[in-house]
């Protein structure tokens, strides 16, 4: 007897009238609501997470790549300008794509940052 694998059936109901198609409200049990009005789940971290920590999350992986500072998880120096380079790009993008809607406390870290690492950067491929 061969093993039945389970199968799942899967009904597109978008934009029928049917009665028996159930509310696009999201159920309260499923989705407990917003960070604010919750505990944290499992794993979540109880720090709000704001753009500036995103901007300085891409920022300390750009200076573990370029050797400014030893990697977390081993404890050791380790240079790779490309990844370092992707990350600068990222922050540039971020704030090409952020321009207008940032605070000014926001564009002066972006400025900041991307001056250091980009300084960095060119250090780091003098030697």
């Amino acid at each position: 007897m061969e093993d039945e694998k389970k199968r799942y059936t899967f009904t597109d109901k978008r934009g029928r009238a049917d009665n028996d198609v159930k509310s696009t409200q999201p159920d309260k049990d499923l989705h407990p609501g917003r960070k604010e009005d919750r505990p944290p789940l499992p794993g979540e971290d109880a720090h709000e997470i704001d753009f500036s920590t995103l901007i300085m999350s891409f920022a300390s992986a750009a200076m573990i790549s370029l050797g400014h500072v030893p990697d977390p998880a081993t404890g050791q120096i380790v240079r790779n300008t490309a990844i370092a380079m992707q990350n600068i790009g990222i922050i540039s993008l971020l704030k090409e794509k952020t321009k207008g809607n940032l605070s000014r406390e926001e564009e002066t870290l972006l400025d900041s940052i991307l001056y250091e690492l980009r300084i960095a950067y060119i250090e780091a491929q003098k030697g």
